[in-house]
């Protein structure tokens, strides 16, 4: 037991971001390999008993958009070809006597089958957030109270956005890039409603300490590094793989090799007024 114990500890089974539309016990997840079967909210149950009683490891696992697709797909190929034609062997115990040694089989995007897979369910999963985020986007029967004054209001969910930033400097970006909007401001008014700050997160004693410090801190913002908005903005849904920390410093990387190019034609450029 304290050997399974150890092969699971450095693992993480983060989900993926983004809201399910199906509840989490009308469907199963069943195990490649046996008839297991665990309901969707024990994905994490799932991978350990894989690793476990199969030996099988997932590669980013918090990565994969579908998971139950994924899960179906490599059932079906599993039981049609030999897992080893699919997944690198990893041995355990290698120094020690061939019958304590372990064979464990793992399973990631190297193998272009399983990128493709994962890459395929990564873009059926954006065209189902950019159409919710169009029919949110589009939506005229939003209502809702503002988080800070209790103003109410009706319509589209920007007319809310545009009063929270400019009455209240509380600015979460551009509404257009928000999805599952409802969502978003149930969690930030749950928190509110804690007493906890938006930004630094601290736990304060009562409302109005809470309005106070944000308010003098100018904490009036969301933590942009806590991960648990991450599936409200839909930059993160756009590349596999990436969110938008790592988009936001490619995007400076180029800025900056274009910078530097700029500047060595600049340099060269006045050498050559100088010396005509």
């Amino acid at each position: 037991a304290d050997i399974k114990d150890c092969i699971l500890e450095p693992l993480s089974f983060p989900e993926s971001p983004g809201p399910t539309t199906v509840p989490s016990d009308a469907v199963h997840l069943p195990c490649m390999f046996c008839e297991q079967l665990y309901k969707v909210a024990e994905k994490d149950g799932l991978i350990k008993h894989m690793i476990i009683e199969h030996k099988l490891v997932i590669a980013d696992v918090k990565l994969i958009a579908n998971f139950r697709s994924y899960v179906l797909y490599w059932k079906k190929r599993f039981s049609e070809q030999p897992i080893t034609e699919f997944c690198s062997v990893i041995k355990t115990n290698s120094e020690a006597p061939e019958e304590q040694q372990e064979n464990y089989f793992f399973l990631c995007d190297v193998l272009p089958e399983d990128r493709v897979l994962r890459e395929e369910l990564q873009q059926e999963r954006l065209r189902i957030i950019l159409e919710q985020q169009q029919c949110e986007r589009s939506d005229t029967s939003f209502q809702r109270l503002c988080m800070f004054c209790d103003e109410e209001f009706k319509g589209n969910r920007s007319i809310l956005f545009k009063h929270m930033k400019e009455e209240h400097s509380f600015n979460v970006g551009l509404p257009d890039n928000l999805v599952y909007c409802n969502e978003f401001l149930d969690v930030l008014q749950r928190k509110l409603d804690n007493l906890q700050c938006l930004y630094c997160e601290k736990i304060f004693r009562n409302k109005s300490t809470l309005k106070d410090h944000m308010r003098k801190k100018q904490h009036r913002k969301i933590k942009a590094q806590n991960q648990e908005y991450d599936r409200f903005y839909i930059i993160n849904y756009l590349e596999l793989g990436k969110n938008w920390e790592t988009v936001q410093s490619e995007d400076d990387r180029e800025f900056r090799d274009n910078n530097e190019e700029y500047g060595e034609i600049l340099f060269y450029f006045i050498f050559y007024l100088k010396i005509i």
